[in-house]
């Protein structure tokens, strides 16, 4: 093209802008004509126009697309769309459900039973469905599904859910039917990996949400709660903890890290292991009465004297149910929290049919912790995608609204628990490791190792004290070298190896429980922990 004809085209942009301007300013109404308008002056400023103003400016929008616009466009599409927009609008957690794209019948089967769920959880940022948990004791935990990556495909087919909802029916299927899921991963480096994975539609129902206990030295029993999902963790945590009683506990780690919460009757449930009845778990406020709320312990094991000390750990995947749990033992000085800032999410919400089949699923309320502080984090001018990407993020607690624990302490609110001992960002995983479990070697290499090894292998609190034999380390280097991986050599990478492989070898056989075990015994955060136990005594005054 000469620079003549750029010359001129840029000019016939320029005249269209201009007719387009001139056309916006010729139909905007003066104020002095019109007493009103959006954009009317006053004293103090632009005047916010009125609701009936809005509707107008909807329905002129509306009337231009379907005027000028050069395609044929549904009427019914844009105002869904419109719809949807006003309910991400108004938080990161809304959403709708278009009965246009909902499944009636697999809906029905789904809630019926007939159907069961992939057991991953996702949460959409920027529209698209990113991964945020992976069901405990589910064989989809053994198939490296990490959080933070995003589902693309599913059977092939791209994804076309815009809600958790929606893709919970569209991937549903008869129980143990796999699906095969395709995910985009970025790694520590930056590049991104395709990653195909299949994931048996499973429900966790029939495990424990309390998957393991076992005792970290003589005195430091450890107990694991990794959802409140299910209507008896109250009742399967009250067991563990007299298990380890009878083994000699006089205190407790209590690990609710990438626990992603659920039923706030079960924390209240929880939280009566260790306080007294009647006790404030929290508070719920909303715009209606009905949302108004306090939660208190009815079910309390306090007089059975466990008042050892505690210690709780959290991370920036411990949301809901479980931060409720965290903040009440903080706000009664009941445990001490060590770890990192939690997600900050402690919504009510309810779904609201509309006339067309949709239904929008709506923040209804907020909860508080007993002493006032509000979990939720500041989502008002924050985009969708860095509230996600900044769950748990080290902030410090300047300007942070503050309240104060029964026994006098400062504690932190504004978005999430602050832990009283706080961690620093867990390491990178380096990238030979990342992609040896994006090419899924270690689980394709376990089988071999089980069946060669099948009577050495008793017990996951046994498998966790020994070390795993050199031969074993180097059989799955030659496995991984023959499907052409690059494991650096050194003291360092065999150490990471080691763990990667126990950690494998512990979850084929055992499943979460193995997993938990073998983990405590490199686990740096349990360590900090223990090493945490004189300040949280001081809090019990034992």
């Amino acid at each position: 093209m000469t620079l003549d004809r750029v010359a001129r085209t840029i000019g016939r942009v320029q005249v269209a802008a201009g007719l387009l301007l001139g056309a916006s300013v010729a139909v905007v109404p003066s104020v002095s004509a019109q007493g009103g308008g959006a954009q009317q002056q006053t004293g103090s400023g632009v005047r916010k126009p009125t609701a009936y103003e809005n509707m107008q400016m909807f329905s002129q929008v509306l009337n231009q697309i379907r005027v000028n616009h050069p395609d044929s466009l549904e009427t019914y599409d844009l105002f869904l769309a419109a719809v949807a927009g006003l309910v991400q609008a108004a938080d990161p957690h809304s959403y709708v459900i278009p009965a246009i794209r909902l499944d009636a019948n697999k809906e029905a089967a789904l809630r019926a039973g007939r159907l069961v769920p992939v057991p991953v959880e996702f949460a959409y940022i920027d529209g698209a469905p990113v991964v945020v948990g992976v069901a405990p004791g589910t064989a989809a935990r053994l198939l490296d599904i990490l959080p933070g990556d995003e589902l693309t495909h599913a059977d092939g087919r791209p994804v076309v859910a815009e809600s958790p909802m929606e893709l919970l029916v569209a991937l549903a299927g008869p129980r143990n039917a796999a699906i095969p899921l395709t995910f985009m991963r970025r790694r520590a480096d930056g590049s991104r990996a395709v990653l195909v994975r299949e994931v048996k539609r499973e429900r966790a129902e029939g495990e424990s949400a309390v998957p393991t206990v076992f005792m970290l030295d003589a005195v430091t029993g450890y107990a694991r709660i990794t959802s409140f999902m299910s209507d008896r963790v109250a009742d399967d945590l009250h067991g563990a903890l007299q298990s380890l009683e009878r083994q000699g506990m006089s205190r407790l780690v209590l690990d609710l890290r990438d626990n992603g919460g659920g039923s706030v009757d079960e924390a209240a449930s929880v939280a009566g292991e260790f306080l007294p009845k009647g006790t404030v778990v929290y508070t719920a406020t909303g715009r209606k009465a009905d949302m108004i709320d306090t939660g208190r312990v009815k079910r309390s094991f306090w007089k059975s004297e466990r008042r050892y000390p505690i210690v709780v750990l959290v991370n920036e995947g411990t949301a809901s149910a479980s931060e409720l749990v965290a903040g009440a033992l903080q706000d009664h000085d009941r445990a001490l929290i060590v770890g990192r800032t939690s997600f900050g999410k402690a919504l009510m919400m309810r779904g609201f049919p509309m006339t067309d089949g949709s239904v929008i699923v709506l923040v209804v309320g907020h909860i508080q912790t007993p002493c006032g502080r509000v979990v939720q984090r500041q989502y008002r001018g924050v985009a969708r995608r860095a509230y996600f990407r900044d769950a748990g993020e080290v902030r410090d607690t300047i300007g942070r609204p503050s309240c104060r624990t029964t026994g006098g302490r400062t504690v932190y609110g504004g978005g999430g628990i602050v832990p009283d001992v706080l961690l620093g960002a867990r390491p990178d995983v380096p990238l030979w490791v990342a992609r040896l479990m994006e090419d899924a070697l270690p689980l394709k290499w376990v089988g071999g190792y089980l069946e060669r090894n099948a009577a050495a292998l008793t017990t996951p609190d046994r498998f966790a004290a020994e070390t795993l034999p050199a031969a074993a380390l180097a059989d799955f280097r030659r496995f991984a070298e023959a499907q052409s991986a690059i494991i650096p050599a050194g003291d360092a990478a065999e150490e990471v190896l080691r763990t990667l492989l126990m950690r494998t070898i512990a979850g084929a056989k055992w499943g979460d429980r193995g997993v938990y075990r073998v983990m405590a015994r490199s686990d740096a955060e349990i360590a900090a922990a223990i090493a945490a136990f004189d300040r949280a005594a001081s809090l019990t005054g034992n």
